[in-house]
């Protein structure tokens, strides 16, 4: 608490709702009007120094961020990390055709009781089903891949 030499008298108004409410606060706390008051003062200087305290630190933070990390030099790390996945996935991909291409050709040395119409056919359902399996969203996946009745009815009908 500060000396009785270091404190200036000042005067306030306040509205009588305003007193009623810091009668109220003090007599709840068992402090003078003036202590509740000076509380009050002390409680919105220490929130303002609080505030402005954040907002130098967040400043700092804000320049030290973009001092490190150049959004130029982030977009280049992820344009880089995108050309590769990308590359991956037509290694993926042309894999994947390669096995395709493969199974029918296993298939059509191994299918020699079906006409060539019924083997286009089945071929032609293969690849609507590929694409189907294609079209589904990532949570579908799990449960599609699961339903074995399903698979096989799939792969009966072909």
């Amino acid at each position: 608490m500060a000396k009785k030499s270091d404190r200036i008298i000042t005067s306030v108004y306040l509205t009588k709702e305003m007193c009623n409410e810091i009668d109220k606060l003090a007599t709840r706390e068992n402090v003078s009007r003036n202590e509740q008051i000076r509380r009050f003062i002390e409680k919105g200087l220490d929130i303002e120094g609080y505030t402005q305290n954040v907002d130098f630190i967040s400043s700092i933070i804000r320049q030290e961020f973009t001092a490190v990390y150049h959004i130029e030099d982030i977009k280049a790390v992820a344009e880089q990390q995108t050309n590769r996945l990308a590359k991956m996935l037509m290694k993926s991909g042309k894999i994947d055709a390669a096995g395709f291409f493969l199974l029918i050709k296993v298939l059509m040395n191994l299918a020699h009781e079906g006409t060539e119409d019924q083997f286009d056919q089945m071929l032609n359902e293969a690849v609507t089903l590929g694409v189907d399996y294609m079209q589904k969203k990532d949570f579908q996946i799990n449960s599609f891949l699961q339903d074995t009745d399903n698979l096989r009815n799939l792969a009966e009908k072909l």
